[in-house]
């Protein structure tokens, strides 16, 4: 800023200069006119002159009074007196002080003077000595004469010198100011060129400025947001067209006003009004720059209204100024309540859809496993051949009833970004080929032949969601064997790929009609089914395409389509899969021994709410050689519990008086007979995250309605085997190690991995917690509470396949119980050293 200042500055500094020197030079020269002009350069040569003529008069009146013998000596004394004057003007006039600096001149007329002085006493004394001393006079006055002589030209010379340098100073002086009288008006005449110049772009500068002002003022006028500006007084100084349209008032009548009483509510008037002295007081704004906020104004009726603001701030010599752009917000905030009550609206219809899909799908799996049921039971009476057919077909019309229902609880998930996918290890080829049997049924009626070409696979083992997998596979064949006759389905199936990874490409081809070219994009679509000529041919949602595709990308694949009408379709599926080591059979040999156990004296209790359902599932159960015990509903099956042991209990879900859920519940947190007996969820609830709720509750699996004999009869022997084993300690840890795979693999495909994984981290926490608690409870009058605190996790340690640190923890608890503290110690030292083994098993298995 300063340097700014000095650099516009400079050129009135060296005009300043300029005039300053002009003015000194001619004071200086017209002092030197004026020293030339008075100079009194002829009187002193006259003077020099002069003074040699009076001493030749004097020495020619002297001479002539030596001739005569009274002579007139009066005369001869004025002569002198002249000469003598003549003589101390020398001596003293200003006029001749600077010859007298000259040393020969001085030198001249101090002789001069002192010749002078020595006649002055025979000049004053008697007329008579002074006409006798006549003659001596004579040789006096002529040196006098002599000296006088050479006094005038020495002075003469002086002179002319002193004349020369005086005329050179002159000369100079005049040059001087010459040059700087030329330097000042070349500069000047730079300078006007330059203010013309400047004029000229500042002219430019104001067109431009004027332009500018115009525009801005054009978009100040055309803003659809109010523009609001004022001093640091809350002065407005500016209100523009859309202001007056928003606050009502006309920019003559806001202008001038305050601004808190023109535009502010009174209840924020103060508020106001103190942000302003702040200001004032610290110049530190509050609300400037920070951006867009939304307050209240008000309007010239007295209506508040919400606003958004955004303040700006400029600062100039006249003081501070506050622009302030305001935006009438209602219609926006309006709209936005609008938008969130419609988004509250759709998440209510979401959940009344959901809610409505899972009653539905209560509601038609309960009477669908009645008809199931009775189906299984009608097969093992005597039927005639056409009975034999009618159940057939109610089978089937059952079979394609549920599937509907499974297709909307499908997308219910996949809408819900509920799909999940869960791992095991599955044989490839193996795979295919009971896809292939369990179509085979279905292919026959209608003349079709089934191909499977998968020699490529090998013995190639995969680890991947086997029951998507599936789904996909079932549904692309079934969808091949609805649209072909009497033709051919091949199913070829190929894996590539290194370092344990394979891509799996399988095709689904079929002979029969084809799909149009227009409909190919559409396959995949939902509820999208093929135009009318083929509408006869075969029946369905037009979930199944969708639900693939939306499963295969799931699984990070590709599924598409090629299809040619008349010729046939064929369906690809490319999706990565990570290899895995060959299973063991131990879980194969597991169903196979579990399918040849008997359920022969097993005491099973039944709580069902439908008296249909409950009938039919007691009849297979008593079929197997169980026996049944019947609640109706949560609250008798709890009091049931109470009385009598269990060896399992099979739970429905929802039931008037108390659900199964919180039945459960209690059951597990009593200290009873069936406080460990297995508690299987017989529910129509088939979500994924209903099941996780049911586990959480303390249930060790979940059988969807509609359920056949064969799949419950073993699932009960399967629960009613781990409980056997966990009661027999010598024998699990030699039969199932550490971790029991079947176990945690079951567990694991129906828990999410992070639901199991929080599962296994909270057992964790527990057994911790029992072992930091060890030594305060090994003592005779803590005993029961220790037993009380290792009862919850020697459930949690069977449910999770931990059957040989279930049996030591129990070993703890039952020492705990009988009171024997040697045993209890032994039993906690045991439980000790058995769990960080155990802990790192669960883990592995993760």
């Amino acid at each position: 800023m300063r340097v700014n200042t000095l650099r516009r500055n400079v050129p009135s500094i060296i005009i300043a200069i300029s005039i300053t020197a002009l003015v000194v030079l001619f004071v200086l020269i017209g002092q030197k006119v004026n020293l030339l002009r008075d100079a009194p350069a002829d009187n002193v040569t006259w003077g020099l002159s002069q003074v040699e003529v009076d001493l030749l008069t004097l020495r020619s009146t002297v001479l002539t009074a030596t001739e005569q013998a009274d002579a007139d000596v009066a005369h001869i004394k004025r002569r002198f007196d002249n000469a003598y004057s003549r003589v101390s003007n020398l001596e003293k006039g200003l006029v001749f002080a600077a010859m007298r600096k000259d040393a020969e001149f001085a030198e001249t007329l101090a002789d001069l003077q002192g010749a002078m002085d020595g006649l002055i006493p025979l000049i004053d004394g008697p007329d008579d000595d002074l006409r006798a001393g006549l003659p001596d006079m004579l040789p006096v006055l002529d040196r006098l004469d002599q000296s006088a002589r050479a006094l005038a030209l020495s002075g003469i010379a002086l002179n002319s010198q002193s004349s020369d340098a005086n005329r050179e100073s002159f000369y100079q002086l005049l040059t001087i100011a010459a040059a700087i009288t030329f330097a000042l008006i070349v500069f000047l005449i730079v300078m006007s060129y330059l203010q013309v110049r400047q004029y000229r772009a500042f002219r430019r500068v104001s067109r431009d400025v004027e332009k500018a002002n115009t525009r801005l003022n054009s978009s100040f006028q055309a803003s659809l947001d109010a523009i609001v500006v004022a001093d640091d007084q809350g002065i407005i100084l500016e209100f523009n067209e859309a202001a007056e349209g928003v606050f009502g008032y006309t920019r003559q009548e806001a202008v001038g006003s305050q601004m808190a009483d023109l535009i502010v509510p009174p209840h924020l008037r103060d508020a106001h009004l103190a942000g302003m002295q702040r200001f004032l007081d610290t110049k530190e704004p509050h609300l400037v720059g920070k951006g867009r906020i939304e307050i209240v104004a008000m309007r010239k009726s007295g209506e508040e209204f919400p606003v958004e603001l955004a303040i700006g701030q400029a600062d100039d010599p006249g003081g501070t100024i506050f622009i302030s752009y305001l935006r009438d917000i209602t219609k926006r905030l309006q709209s936005e309540s609008d938008l969130k009550q419609a988004r509250d609206d759709a998440l209510q219809a979401e959940r009344a859809k959901s809610n409505f899909l899972a009653v539905m799908s209560h509601e038609m799996r309960t009477p669908l496993n009645g008809i199931f049921g009775t189906i299984e039971l009608m097969r093992k009476t005597k039927l005639e051949p056409n009975q034999t057919e009618y159940l057939d077909i109610a089978q089937q019309s059952g079979e394609i009833l549920l599937n509907h229902v499974n297709d909307v609880l499908d997308i219910t998930r996949i809408d819900a970004g509920e799909l999940t996918l869960s791992e095991n290890v599955f044989n490839l080829r193996k795979f295919f080929e009971n896809v292939i049997k369990t179509n085979e049924p279905t292919a026959i009626p209608r003349g079709n032949q089934l191909v499977l070409r998968a020699d490529g696979l090998g013995h190639l083992w995969v680890s991947a969601d086997e029951q998507r997998l599936r789904q996909v596979a079932f549904n692309l064949i079934s969808n091949a064997l609805k649209f072909t006759d009497e033709g051919t389905v091949t199913l070829s199936a190929d894996a590539t790929g290194k370092d344990g990874t394979v891509d799996l490409t399988f095709k689904v081809t079929d002979t029969g009609v084809g799909i149009p070219d227009k409909d190919q994009a559409k396959v995949f679509d939902r509820f999208f089914t093929q135009g009318k000529s083929y509408d006869r041919m075969a029946s369905g949602t037009g979930l199944g395409l969708a639900i693939c595709k939306q499963i295969i990308e799931k699984m990070d694949g590709v599924i598409s389509v090629d299809s040619a009408v008349g010729q046939g379709s064929t369906f690809t599926v490319t999706v990565p899969l990570q290899t895995a080591q060959e299973r063991s059979l131990n879980a194969a040999r597991h169903v196979t021994e579990l399918q040849g156990q008997s359920l022969s004296g097993a005491q099973i209790l039944l709580v069902e709410d439908n008296e249909i359902n409950r009938n039919i599932v007691r009849e297979m159960l008593e079929s197997e050689g169980a026996l049944v015990t019947e609640a109706i509903n949560g609250q008798e099956a709890v009091r049931v519990a109470g009385g009598d042991r269990f060896s399992a209990i099979l739970m429905d879900i929802s039931m008037p008086v108390m659900n199964g859920v919180d039945a459960t519940r209690q059951i597990r947190s009593q200290v009873g007979l069936n406080k460990e007996t297995p508690i299987l969820a017989l529910t129509a609830h088939a979500m994924a995250e209903e099941h996780e709720q049911f586990m959480d509750a303390g249930m060790q699996g979940c059988l969807n309605k509609p359920v056949s004999q064969s799949s419950l009869a073993l699932a009960l022997r399967d629960v009613i085997g781990r409980i056997d084993a966990a009661q027999a300690p010598d024998h699990a840890p030699h039969h199932h190690g550490l971790v029991d795979a079947d176990i945690f693999n079951g567990l694991k495909s129906v828990l999410k991995q992070e639901k199991l994984e929080t599962l296994i981290h909270k057992f964790d926490a527990e057994v911790v917690k029992i072992m930091a608690d060890l030594p305060a409870h090994l003592e005779a009058d803590s005993l029961t509470a220790l037993g009380d605190l290792c009862h919850r996790s020697v459930g949690s340690a069977g449910m999770m396949g931990a059957l040989s640190f279930q049996a030591e923890l129990r070993k703890l608890e039952q020492a705990a119980r009988n009171g024997d503290v040697t045993a209890a110690q032994d039993a906690a030292q045991d439980v000790t050293e058995a769990w960080p083994k155990t802990r790192t098993a669960l883990m592995n298995q993760l």
